[in-house]
């Protein structure tokens, strides 16, 4: 086990290469922890859900293990502790300890799996307040989906030195999908709320846009209002929901959309 620390990120990495044999052994990275609660969050696809970390009736421990994605998270409100992973989808949590499903080593259908020599890495971020003040959610994106940087030769072109394709403000809201339009060449975006609160989000939008408007995830407009002015995009969106826009463009699209 190796772990990482770098001053720019306020994670630590940790990287595992296990060399697994034993059938039928279930193995787990277990994290005993200052602070506790009645209930651990754990991150679903486009949400959370919460577990009880109590095993007081049979309902209680038949759900001791959850499925989850990007990350779980156990605090007390003032201070906590989220577990992130980038390819590992079983955690438990009990009384104040936090756990990762590694490897399961099943019988069936593959007698084989998860034997050998395995790689996987998981970050631990130690936070104040809770997961949501925090930013988890934004951590376990960045833990997922790292930018990555590509050297190129030195060349002319139309872009500033500093440019971004899109920004989304409040913080308490995630662009997942930017995609061509089903229909015509307007671009598509897919976002959602995490926190469980109303808001006013403001999309800021490449330049030559002439129209915005909100659509369902067919992409057929709904009559949700949206205004849209000086490369912005502003709309209220309701706690958890999954929203959706079409940015349409004069011509075949953005200036700086290159359309395969």
């Amino acid at each position: 086990m190796v772990y990482f620390y770098s001053a720019a990120k306020p994670r630590s990495r940790g990287a595992l290469w296990p060399i697994f044999a034993p059938a039928l052994i279930l193995l787990k990275a277990a994290f005993p922890l200052a602070a506790s609660s009645a209930n651990a969050t754990y991150d679903i696809p486009y949400g959370t859900i919460q577990r009880p970390t109590t095993r007081n009736n049979s309902y209680e421990k038949s759900r001791f293990e959850v499925p989850a994605l990007l990350w779980a998270d156990l605090g007390d409100g003032e201070h906590g502790f989220s577990l992130l992973n980038s390819s590992k989808y079983g955690y438990d949590a009990k009384a104040n300890v936090l756990r990762l499903t590694l490897l399961r080593s099943v019988a069936s259908p593959d007698p084989d799996a998860d034997q050998g020599l395995q790689h996987f890495v998981y970050a631990l971020y130690p936070h104040s307040g809770d997961w949501k003040q925090a930013l988890t959610e934004q951590q376990g994106w960045d833990f997922n989906y790292n930018l990555r940087a590509l050297q190129v030769e030195r060349h002319s072109g139309s872009l500033p030195a500093r440019h971004s394709f899109f920004a989304m403000e409040p913080n308490n809201v995630i662009l997942t999908a930017v995609k061509k339009a089903e229909d015509g060449d307007a671009l598509v975006l897919r976002f959602y709320e995490y926190a469980g609160k109303d808001t006013e989000v403001r999309l800021h939008i490449p330049r030559g846009a002439t129209s915005a408007e909100s659509t369902n995830l067919m992409e057929a407009p709904d009559k949700t209002p949206v205004l849209a002015q000086d490369g912005t995009v502003v709309m209220d969106v309701k706690p958890y929901s999954i929203d959706t826009v079409k940015v349409s463009f004069q011509g075949s699209g953005p200036e700086y959309w290159e359309r395969p």
